[in-house]
């Protein structure tokens, strides 16, 4: 079945109507720590995120084609996780879509059904298309969800640290999980990344760290537009009220790289400062954009010991992709 691919602004509108090489470290002490997830191994940490799922998107008006659409999505999600083989799914936002008429409880449970099904850990960051009439609930939902390491709270309005654990309970990697809300990386999110810094013992080694969170920082635009990024750009990149902030925070943590969604035609990566700044893979056909950029996924391989990462975009049927050094595209939206 096929279905008119939706620009933002029309997706928009329409949703608004709607050991050896292990080294020894602690974890960074949290207001509640989030829970971990040890590997039995530590040479290599397989991410693989999942971003702007949007499902039930278009169920107000298009029922039958949402419904289609979402199956098709949860479908390659489980052909993507075989082609993979991930230690932990990374789902940064818009994992539903709304909460009209009240629904979005209903559709946060069936995506945290679905995705706990999968058989792999995962985590999940806010978009700004998750939306809820009791957010306290949702936290909880989230956090007892099958397979889920969801660490965010009320209190902590959605923001968390995943460990990534050795056998012998040495820290290979923190996970900053944000919620950008609909306004980005604000004060509130910088804050929580330094006071988890702050936080830090004198002799502490800080292991690996990268971000994620849903709506990308103003940097991401300056790293194309400068010339430093390689991929493909098919939309502008919407970095709502970040001020350029954020970056410095990033960098202060010791965070190494970030990955990010909502714009869904973005597919590149730069650095700035010594931050790896990365637009996951769009992966829900109940998004607008799948006609410009094929829905998939990014799997992420970090190797602690030497503290390096990379990344490579895969579709469903098993092709991956990463761009040559020189390798950027404009691609009509």
């Amino acid at each position: 079945m096929s279905k008119k691919d939706f620009s933002r602004r029309e997706f928009l509108a329409v949703g608004a109507a709607v050991t050896a090489g292990c080294f020894l470290s602690r974890p960074v002490v949290a207001e509640k720590k989030a829970p971990a997830l040890t590997l039995s191994r530590c040479d290599e940490i397989r991410l693989l995120q999942f971003t702007d799922l949007h499902l039930f998107a278009g169920i107000s008006h298009q029922p039958e084609i949402s419904e289609v659409q979402r199956r098709q999505t949860i479908d390659d999600m489980r052909r993507l996780i075989d082609h993979t083989r991930p230690d932990l799914l990374v789902i940064t936002g818009d994992f539903w879509h709304e909460n009209p008429d009240g629904r979005g409880m209903e559709f946060l449970n069936f995506s945290v059904e679905k995705v706990g099904g999968l058989g792999v850990p995962w985590v999940f960051t806010w978009g700004n298309h998750d939306k809820l009439d009791d957010y306290d609930l949702g936290h909880k939902a989230l956090a007892a969800a099958s397979n889920s390491l969801y660490g965010g709270t009320l209190e902590s309005r959605g923001d968390y640290i995943t460990p990534v654990l050795d056998g012998n309970g040495n820290v290979l990697l923190e996970l900053f999980c944000l919620n950008t809300e609909g306004h980005g990386v604000d004060a509130k999110i910088r804050l929580f990344v330094r006071d988890a810094v702050a936080k830090e013992a004198e002799d502490f080694k800080r292991p690996m760290r990268m971000g994620a969170f849903h709506i990308p920082i103003r940097h991401h635009d300056h790293v194309w537009e400068n010339g430093r990024a390689r991929g493909v750009k098919g939309e502008p990149v919407c970095f709502e009220g970040e001020d350029g902030s954020a970056l410095s925070a990033f960098k202060e943590a010791g965070i190494q790289a970030v990955m990010c969604g909502h714009d869904h035609t973005n597919d590149y990566s730069g650095r700035a400062e010594g931050v790896e700044l990365i637009y996951g893979r769009a992966s829900g056909y109940n998004g607008y954009g799948g006609e410009t950029l094929e829905k998939g996924a990014k799997l992420y391989r970090l190797d602690p010991a030497r503290s390096s990462l990379h990344w490579e975009s895969v579709v469903p049927d098993g092709r991956r992709w990463n761009p040559g050094p020189t390798e950027r595209r404009l691609i009509d939206s």
